[in-house]
């Protein structure tokens, strides 16, 4: 079964529980449709189905891990809204972002409901499993270790936009915080409610975040060379934005002369010319330094499918095999 199928099947009783958790109706009106707005959009729902699969992989049922599941999600929009407040951002998923439409105040507040949800949904997961004291401790322990490290990401992205430079480490850092911990969070939490080991939540939790960091390097690299209807946004926006991709941090190491002031130019000029735009992304494949940033988030996904090693084989562990596959692989 490949990794579309899975989603496929797993995807309805995931989008039941989100239309639970957010039903038509809430009021204000306002704010229950700015906080639907990025979950209506779709989204390939890739970290709830990850929540599910580690459940199943270490052999629980995927049942037990659907309002965790969602949780993730809800946890994930809600780092988007905000996110697109910060970077100023028109576009997600192919729809305008919730600030463009609401206001930032509006956008602020459907940001913090979702987050507010994400509690909710793991207190219904616990009380509907009877889950022991210990483990509904740890549950709220790993989400709420996530929250806190995706704002540590997101701050250290805001700091780092302010530099010229950034090292490969740094940028790592970011990222294994930033969307990493999400990742971790997403395949720790599924292994948890799945009755895994300790050693089985902690060796789920590092394939995540390794397979989070590769999924990031590897949406560096479509944002430069994907296509706009696919992406949702217009293609080289990272650059426009200024934002230090693992792109960036190799071209400016890489790049002398006038190549690196053509680079310059682009970075964080949101009224570049689309045709300089494109010469740059034209360099940064010329000079291999496209090739160089997809052989690092390679060895990320290699780290990733390494952590499998030991699982008894199930349709849930040929999920994760191949999508470490297809974060790499993947067009959107």
């Amino acid at each position: 079964m490949s990794v579309l199928e899975y989603i496929s099947r797993k995807n309805p009783a995931v989008e039941r529980t989100l239309l639970r958790l957010l039903p038509p109706g809430l009021e204000p009106r306002e704010l229950a449709e700015a906080s639907r707005h990025l979950i209506k959009a779709g989204g390939k729902r890739l970290r709830p189905c990850l929540t599910l699969a580690c459940c199943e992989v270490v052999g629980g049922k995927a049942e037990r891990a659907l309002e965790t599941a969602a949780a993730v999600e809800l946890l994930h929009t809600f780092s988007l809204i905000h996110d697109d407040i910060m970077d100023h951002s028109s576009f997600r998923r192919g729809v305008k972002t919730v600030h463009r439409i609401w206001g930032e105040p509006m956008a602020i507040l459907a940001g913090d409901a979702l987050f507010a949800k994400v509690f909710e949904a793991l207190s219904l997961n616990a009380s509907r499993l009877g889950l022991e004291r210990e483990r509904t401790a740890e549950l709220f322990r790993v989400m709420s270790r996530a929250s806190f490290e995706l704002s540590r990401g997101q701050a250290l992205d805001l700091l780092f936009s302010r530099r010229l430079s950034l090292r490969e480490e740094e940028y790592v850092q970011m990222v294994s915080l930033k969307t990493g911990a999400l990742m971790w969070a997403s395949a720790a939490s599924g292994a948890l409610l799945g009755g895994g080991t300790p050693s089985q939540v902690r060796r789920l939790g590092e394939y995540g975040k390794n397979l989070g960091i590769a999924f990031q390097i590897q949406d560096d690299i479509l944002g430069l060379v994907g296509e706009k209807e696919e992406l949702g946004k217009p293609v080289g926006s990272d650059l426009t934005e200024g934002k230090h991709t693992l792109v960036v941090s190799l071209a400016l190491r890489t790049l002398r002369g006038e190549e690196r002031k053509r680079l310059l130019r682009t970075l964080g000029n949101p009224r570049a010319p689309q045709e300089e735009v494109e010469g740059v992304i034209a360099l940064l494949k010329e000079r291999g330094i496209l090739e160089k940033t997809r052989e690092r988030a390679l060895e990320f996904s290699g780290r990733a499918r390494r952590c499998l090693r030991g699982f008894r084989r199930s349709e849930a562990l040929n999920f994760l095999e191949e999508l470490t596959d297809f974060v790499i692989e993947r067009r959107t």
